[in-house]
């Protein structure tokens, strides 16, 4: 093992990186997160956060059959519970909207994360987007431990990424690159048999802060089908 790789293990035990799937998978771009991602993401256990969501479900026949199929909530407003449980092997994720409950489960393999949807399976590349925090331009960042860890990667404006707008930036409201992680969809399986990934180019998630506040919005897609569902809202993430 060269003094790099040895430098990069230490640092990521710094961090905390052998602890949670998405310290694992994003290793020290995890210090890049904005605060709540980073509370949201770095917890061990089980959680609960509360907050609000706005649920958009298709209306034809094919879309509702194929969002029953992935187990997508039903369309709705109103408050939204979401139970996080966090262990060594992956989490798995309980979202309570209304009378839908949606439930996931997420791991990690090859540096993507792997979320399970039924008989779905798809695997997702994070990146970091949005205006990058301070400590990132600094190119510093001070571990729990006091010692000081130079970050070699940044998070970069979405934009600058070719990164698609999200459903909020096409509908005015911000501009799509509050600080954040995109989820890039690398390939989907169904009932175990692989699946063209340019069948859910339309699939699109992503996650940020927004005045202090943990979002999420995801819009899912199908050539022909139309949408599935779209679902956006906003959890309170506190210390």
């Amino acid at each position: 093992m060269g003094a790099g790789a040895v430098k990069g293990s230490r640092d990521a035990e710094r961090l905390g990186a052998r602890e949670g799937l998405y310290p694992r998978v994003l290793g020290v771009r995890f210090v890049l997160l904005p605060r709540t991602l980073r509370l949201l993401h770095g917890r061990s256990g089980r959680c609960v956060y509360r907050g609000e969501a706005e649920v958009e479900r298709g209306h034809g026949l094919l879309s509702r059959v194929f969002a029953r199929i992935v187990r997508l909530p039903k369309a709705y407003a109103g408050p939204v519970d979401v139970e996080i449980q966090a262990g060594p092997s992956g989490e798995t994720w309980i979202r309570r909207f209304g009378k839908s409950t949606m439930r996931s489960r997420l791991a990690g393999r090859d540096g993507l994360v792997l979320e399970r949807l039924g008989p779905m399976r798809f695997a997702f590349a994070l990146e970091p987007i949005g205006e990058a925090p301070e400590a990132a331009l600094a190119r510093t960042v001070s571990a729990h431990t006091g010692d000081s860890i130079t970050v070699s990667s940044a998070a970069v404006p979405a934009a600058a990424m070719g990164a698609p707008r999200s459903y909020g930036a096409e509908h005015g409201e911000g501009d799509g690159r509050d600080p954040g992680l995109s989820w890039r969809l690398m390939r989907v399986r169904a009932f175990g048999l692989p699946l063209p990934r340019g069948w859910f180019a339309g699939v699109r998630a992503r996650e940020f802060e927004r005045e202090g506040r943990y979002h999420f919005e995801v819009d899912a897609q199908l050539p022909v089908v139309g949408l599935l569902a779209r679902y956006r809202g906003w959890l309170e993430v506190v210390e």
